[in-house]
């Protein structure tokens, strides 16, 4: 074998283990599971609101959309939206996790396809990526119907990290696609002041006047303002090269989730979808809260154990299931939950301050030689 088949051979042996490297459990991605399914029922995405305008609004995106040519009636809009509650309702209890995992997200492809058919295009691309690749990391192995089905006695098997990531590196690129044009449309220009002119907009033409955007509307300070340029380009410039290690990765998103935090307070604009996605990377079962085990004889586990409950117990999960969904969709707007996308970004940025508060912790102790605990993640300890 030649020196370079050798080499060849030896980095794709050192790229296997970097992706299969992971410290995520079945319970982790579980618990995940849970949060995000609850999150789509909790606010379930509208489509029906694109059959009030005319045919003639219909202008879709590159891609099978630039095919639509006419506002779809309103009972198919009506039929994807009971589609993602209904998938989003049997994710929530954990039976036929795969299934529904693929079928929420070619919902919300169809879905948010015709809604961005009328021209704007919102950050929603991650809600749709996440049930794909957690489905093949298996997050319904764990804490779910599916996981009961195959017996307490199965042999748990080990969580593909490989799909986590994926994640990862599509969030980075994601970020890094935000920040290239910012750089190539002169966003970094000390004579100018690119997140002020964006404060500007949202404030008098947009009508975004909460929280504290009255406040910074009248902040006139330019290295201030040229400060948070660069940081906003920094950020999504490099948040790319943390994938290399979850450590890492998991530091960058925590400033990311910080800095969601800092455009909601100012521009009253709540990336929440964003913030969901982060939390597939949150090791929840190492949690204060989360770490205690479940006694291994509950209520539950009694029940299941009698005669015919095994077909029941799937049966009944199922109705929960459609039940769940078909009400999460057809409630009345009053029922909505207020300002649930300001809420995910503020609990996502208070998470994200714990963790690294914990990282500085641990860091300072390591500095000084002193005993750490690693109460978050393990991968300091190992490589990337």
């Amino acid at each position: 074998m030649s020196s370079v088949s050798r080499g060849v051979s030896r980095g794709a042996e050192v790229f296997d283990r970097w992706v299969s490297r992971g410290d995520a459990t079945p319970r982790d991605l579980g618990i995940y599971r849970i949060v995000f399914a609850l999150l789509i029922l909790l606010s379930p995405p509208s489509f029906r609101w694109v059959s009030q305008f005319p045919d003639s609004f219909v202008n879709g995106p590159a891609g099978p959309f630039a095919l639509l040519h006419r506002v779809p009636p309103d009972g198919v809009l009506l039929g994807l939206e009971l589609l993602v509650g209904t998938c989003a309702g049997f994710l929530l209890v954990g039976l036929f996790t795969r299934t529904a995992s693929i079928v929420l997200a070619l919902a919300l492809v169809g879905g948010y396809g015709t809604v961005y058919s009328l021209g704007k295009i919102d950050h929603t691309i991650f809600l749709v990526i996440v049930p794909v690749l957690l489905a093949f990391a298996r997050w319904g192995d764990a804490v779910s119907v599916d996981a009961r089905r195959r017996g307490a006695g199965a042999p748990a098997a080990e969580t593909p990290q490989w799909p986590l990531r994926l994640l990862a590196l599509l969030v980075g690129l994601g970020f890094l696609t935000a920040a290239v044009p910012k750089v190539l449309s002169g966003w970094l220009d000390p004579r100018t002041h690119a997140v002020q002119g964006v404060m500007f907009t949202q404030y008098y033409v947009n009508d975004r006047t909460d929280l504290l955007a009255g406040h910074f509307i009248g902040l006139h300070d330019g290295v201030f303002w040229e400060s948070v340029d660069v940081a906003t380009v920094l950020l999504e410039g490099l948040l790319v090269l943390t994938v290399l290690n979850w450590r890492c990765w998991r530091v960058g998103i925590a400033i990311a989730s910080l800095f969601h935090l800092g455009v909601l307070l100012m521009m009253n604009i709540g990336f929440s979808g964003n913030v969901v996605t982060y939390a597939a990377f949150v090791l929840w079962a190492r949690s204060p809260l989360l770490r205690r085990e479940v006694p291994r004889a509950t209520a539950a586990q009694r029940l299941a154990a009698r005669p015919g409950s095994a077909r029941l117990t799937p049966v009944a999960a199922g109705v929960l299931a459609l039940a769940l969904g078909v009400g999460a969709v057809l409630r009345p707007e009053a029922w909505a939950v207020p300002r649930l996308n300001q809420v995910v970004v503020v609990v996502g940025a208070v998470l994200a301050l714990w963790y690294l508060v914990h990282v500085a912790r641990d860091l300072f102790g390591r500095l000084r030689g002193g005993r750490t605990v690693s109460v978050v993640d393990e991968s300091a300890g190992v490589r990337p």
